[in-house]
């Protein structure tokens, strides 16, 4: 079944003053309803500055933003934020402390008195605290509750109003691992539950790929990638989006014929465009993907090895001294200095063009 678009972002761009370089760079997309976008990228790529065009507490320098239809905002005019059918989650939960948590939800509540009686009111704040599992608790202060239930509340208090869209910004990035990984799972069960459409942006991968129907990988200014997680992940666009999402290995690689070969083994790989015709590209290779095998004749040795609780990930060095990483069940268990044979299943790597530097592998850790 087909749902109404609900958000439409038209050819957006944002440039600041004295900066020469657009934050924001002609980024187009649409939301559809009851979808969540996750937009992914590293701090500075305008990630948060789309966020806070989409509220209305940043105009753009081109472009056009539409909400159910309507135009909210281009480069010569703006609908205030509270006049938008929009929600916001910030970072820092901004809930105001000398508001009970009860208070607090009504605040955006009261301020569409034409919309919400008191009793409505009343009935909304029981309504959304028991939604985000909080019921009972709306007499209390912002500062009897954890760090979790705080951004629960913030949550409450942007789907109280039953907006078109919630806006959330890096808001799970000031909670411990174990409370994150908790809430990320509550988030995207109540946002389904609601069935409103959500923007969430973050710069932790898996964050993204856990709660996201879609993610926009953004670098620049400019969104790299649109897709579905499984996309983004299996089939990155580019180099870019490959490093950052799936913190891959990347390896120097020679086309010999129809065959790509590193000093790893060789391939017989599709070749996009950019490299119909280079004689080198490098070889995308994700960690979870390489099997190793000890071999007394293996040239790759084991020269470090990491405990990460659920797997092991290990540095391999190379003959010509490239590291590559893998990513192994524990029952791989190996000693450092080990020799192995690298299996690798034929249709997991995939071709980029070659970085300005190929005399070491290139690998983003994260």
């Amino acid at each position: 079944m087909t749902h109404p678009i609900i958000l439409q972002v038209n050819q957006i761009v944002k440039q600041f003053p004295n900066h020469p370089v657009s934050a924001v760079d002609q980024v187009s997309f649409t939301l559809a309803q009851g979808d969540i976008l996750g937009l992914l990228g590293p701090s500075g790529c305008g990630k948060t500055t789309l966020l806070r065009m989409i509220a209305g507490f940043e105009q753009p320098s081109a472009g056009t933003i539409e909400l159910a239809g309507e135009i909210v905002a281009s480069s010569h005019y703006g609908l205030p934020p509270e006049q938008r059918n929009t929600g916001m989650v910030f970072q820092d939960y901004a809930l105001f402390p000398h508001l009970t948590i009860g208070d607090n939800i009504a605040f955006g509540l009261n301020s569409k008195k034409e919309r919400f009686s008191k009793k409505d009111i009343q009935h909304r704040i029981t309504e959304v605290l028991t939604l985000v599992g909080l019921a009972g608790l709306e007499k209390r202060y912002p500062h009897q509750l954890s760090g979790g239930q705080q951004q629960r509340v913030a949550l409450a208090r942007a789907l109280a109003p039953q907006p078109a869209l919630i806006l959330l910004d890096e808001p799970l990035s000031n909670l411990d691992v174990q409370v994150r990984l908790r809430l990320r799972h509550e988030i995207r069960h109540i946002l389904k539950a609601t069935g409103i459409s959500a923007i969430f942006v973050t710069h932790d991968q898996e964050e993204a790929l856990a709660i996201s129907d879609k993610i926009g990988v953004m670098s620049h200014g400019k969104v790299e990638q649109l897709g579905t997680p499984e996309e983004i992940y299996t089939c990155p666009a580019s180099r870019f989006v490959a490093e950052f999402v799936t913190q891959a290995n990347f390896i120097p690689a020679k086309r010999r014929g129809k065959l790509w070969t590193t000093e790893i083994g060789q391939w017989e790989i599709s070749t996009p465009s950019p490299l119909n015709h280079s004689p080198e590209g490098d070889l995308m290779v994700r960690q979870e993907d390489i099997l190793l095998k000890p071999d007394e004749t293996g040239e790759v040795v084991i020269s470090d090895r990491q405990f990460l609780g659920r797997e092991y990930r290990y540095c391999l060095r190379t003959p010509s001294g490239c590291q590559i990483h893998a990513r192994t069940a524990l029952q791989t268990q190996l000693p450092i200095g080990t020799k192995v044979h690298l299996a690798i299943a034929p249709h997991a790597p995939q071709i980029f063009p070659a970085a300005a530097n190929t005399t070491q592998l290139s690998l983003k850790s994260r």
